[in-house]
């Protein structure tokens, strides 16, 4: 499994997809790396709202790459890597943004039915065969790496893009692939694949990516205690739920792969924006869920993890600077229409939120 993980990044190091160099045309300058952080994106033509701050950001302040947080696809992911949802979800509204987008599976990626019930994955290796129909959509394999710079034997940055959805499924999957002793031999390779990579990584900054959060303060909340104050509380549908539905197992996998070697895990699913601080269980990592570039939900309990930024209610997603040693994120909004909800004194779109760090 791991001769694949690595063959799959060598693919993205390999590919055709250009940068510029120049701040704000999309790419980076003098070693800055920046990038668009987006989760839960797949319905459009909300996503198209979302898309239209995105180009107006990218040229105002530079994007290299995006990455994308899962449920690309709602409601229930697509038919085959043909279906025309791909167009209508993610090639119309991101049309005029030229730079990879690295893309994780969700919950609603790997469904047959509109609750997302996360139990039919052979769904989600459409999505992984997608990336060779598309320019812009990367994701060679259901979970993988990827450096910035391509290429680079010292990267400024490495992406862990993990596969969450078998680890934390609500309905399980009738197919022996995806199930029983299969199922557990995938978890423990993909555990395995992630801990050599992380622990062979020469990048400066780390990051992890997916679906599935650490810890949140939406409806969905942290790993171990998922659903917990949901209503319907999915988990409690008698005779249809996993064992894996409160995400006790995909607990226990984060904190044996990335907490406290990550800089910033990302993550979506819950459908808010949130930048939560680090919690004792998984170290220095530091916690960005941005789930909103499509949908939104109110903020289920907003004392649940202290935040440094927390909004619901409306689209959004964030841009991340990287300069040396510094971290910079800033949180956009969207309303309706794709109009900024914060804007500058000339009109133009400005972060209702922006911090910086350095580690």
């Amino acid at each position: 499994m791991f001769k694949r993980l690595l063959i799959a990044t060598a693919l993205i190091l390999s590919g055709c997809h250009g940068s510029s160099d120049e701040a704000g045309s999309g790419g980076s300058s003098g070693g800055v790396v920046r990038f668009i952080v987006l989760g839960d994106s797949g319905a459009p033509p909300e996503s198209g709202d979302v898309a239209k701050i995105v180009e107006k950001v990218c040229a105002q302040r530079g994007c290299d790459f995006a990455v994308g947080a899962g449920d690309n696809i709602y409601d229930q992911g697509a038919d085959s890597p043909d279906d025309p949802i791909f167009q209508a979800a993610f090639e119309e509204p991101y049309k005029n943004l030229n730079f990879p987008f690295f893309m994780a599976l969700g919950n609603h990626d790997n469904s047959n039915s509109p609750l997302g019930g996360g139990g039919t994955n052979e769904r989600g290796d459409h999505e992984v065969a997608y990336t060779a129909k598309s320019s812009k959509w990367v994701m060679p394999a259901r979970y993988y790496t990827q450096g910035w710079p391509r290429g680079s034997a010292n990267p400024t940055v490495e992406l862990f893009v993990l596969d969450s959805s078998p680890i934390t499924h609500f309905f399980n999957d009738l197919n022996p692939a995806w199930n029983g002793a299969n199922l557990q031999t995938y978890i423990a390779e993909q555990k395995t694949d992630m801990q050599a990579a992380l622990s062979a990584s020469k990048a400066t900054w780390k990051f992890a990516l997916a679906h599935h959060p650490y810890v949140s303060n939406g409806m969905h909340g942290d790993a171990g205690n998922y659903e917990g104050g949901a209503s319907p509380d999915l988990c409690a549908l008698a005779g249809l739920i996993s064992p894996s539905c409160r995400g006790k197992d995909y607990k226990a996998f984060l904190e044996q792969t990335i907490c406290d070697k990550v800089d910033v895990f990302f993550n979506g699913h819950d459908h808010e924006l949130y930048w939560l601080k680090p919690v004792a269980s998984c170290g220095k990592t530091q916690h960005m869920l941005s789930g909103a570039a499509s949908k939104h939900r109110s903020i289920q309990d907003p004392a649940r993890n202290e935040a440094y930024y927390q909004v619901g209610d409306t689209h959004g997603f964030f841009w991340v600077e990287l300069r040396g040693n510094r971290f910079t994120g800033a949180a956009y909004r969207v309303g309706a229409g794709g109009i900024a909800t914060d804007v500058d004194e000339n009109g133009a779109p400005k972060p209702a939120f922006e911090m910086s760090y350095t580690k």
